[in-house]
């Protein structure tokens, strides 16, 4: 969970008075919007796990491509074209002609905000409180949920259902696993990403905190070693798993109890763009102070084959 960590009641005061002092002055409204923003991007501790697991990157204006029925900003993403396999030859032969094929994929962009906060101005000069968890800490949350949210619906929706062929690779991808989790079923579920015809290895799995909790009754005879007793008394401390990244959420509302989401190399997925960062919006009117925050973001999933999920029943 998103979180900004506070200082001494004297610097929390001295910040409040410096966003008050800049408001009293119209001109310096800016100067106070950016000194909420730099402390909000320091102090942000977790960040949502759609940016872990597709890592977003900046794009100027001038990157965006046209579009006939739209004036909304995107972006075109060639795909990698696919190829014949090679074959053997006589001597004083050639090959067949093949030509060459590429498909495109489109991002496109929305604008994420949060509601318009307001608050009178002379009620601030009282607060002893960090005001920037009321600027940026909730709504900075409410943003990361929302880009999350919208990423697991358009994995759930690529990959189309509980045991059912996805359209690209004709198996399934979101497989029912019965018995359980254990060292054997989580064995099944990584081999479902390699399965399909592009062969590829799960780069990082996503799991909610209440479900990893399953890892922790596995026994010597399962994981071997000291790790079961650490894992008995210190609870899971470990950043990787089958030799996958293990990524916990507490969104339990998107990752559902015993469910596992496994994702390949970012460069496989699809992209994930930056077009306009979190930015607070702060304007004064008369005593009343009114702010939210917004961004502009894209990302496409370009390659299903990336992805899977398996549900342990």
């Amino acid at each position: 969970m998103p979180s900004v960590a506070f200082e001494t009641r004297e610097q929390s005061h001295e910040l409040n008075e410096l966003v008050f002092a800049a408001l009293e002055h119209p001109q310096f409204t800016k100067k106070a919007e950016d000194q909420i923003n730099s402390f909000t991007r320091q102090k942000v501790r977790e960040e949502g796990f759609w940016r872990l697991i597709m890592p977003q990157q900046e794009i100027t204006n001038a990157e965006l491509d046209r579009q006939i029925m739209t004036d909304k900003p995107c972006k075109i993403i060639d795909k990698e074209p696919g190829s014949p396999a090679a074959v053997s030859l006589p001597f004083a032969t050639l090959p067949t002609n093949t030509y060459i094929r590429g498909q495109r994929y489109l991002v496109t962009f929305c604008r994420i905000a949060t509601p318009r906060f307001y608050k009178d101005v002379d009620e601030l000069r009282t607060w002893n409180m960090d005001i920037r968890q009321v600027l940026s800490d909730n709504s900075i949350r409410d943003m990361l949920a929302e880009e999350d949210s919208k990423f697991i619906a358009g994995v759930n929706a690529a990959l189309i259902g509980a045991d059912t062929p996805t359209y690209w690779s004709g198996v399934v991808q979101w497989e029912t696993i019965h018995g359980g989790i254990s060292r054997d079923t989580m064995a099944e579920a990584r081999k479902i990403m390699p399965g399909t015809m592009a062969h590829l290895e799960p780069n990082s799995l996503l799991i909610n905190n209440v479900t990893v909790n399953e890892w922790l009754k596995f026994g010597r005879d399962e994981i071997g070693g000291d790790l079961s007793e650490e894992l008995f008394i210190r609870g899971w401390t470990q950043t990787q798993i089958l030799n996958t990244r293990a990524i916990v959420t507490i969104k339990t509302d998107l990752v559902p109890n015993d469910s596992i989401f496994w994702f390949g190399d970012p460069k496989f997925i699809g992209k994930s763009y930056v077009l306009t960062p979190t930015t607070m919006y702060i304007h004064r009117v008369g005593p009343m102070l009114e702010f939210f925050s917004y961004e502009t973001i894209g990302g496409t999933i370009g390659f299903t084959a990336a992805l899977a999920r398996s549900d342990f029943a």
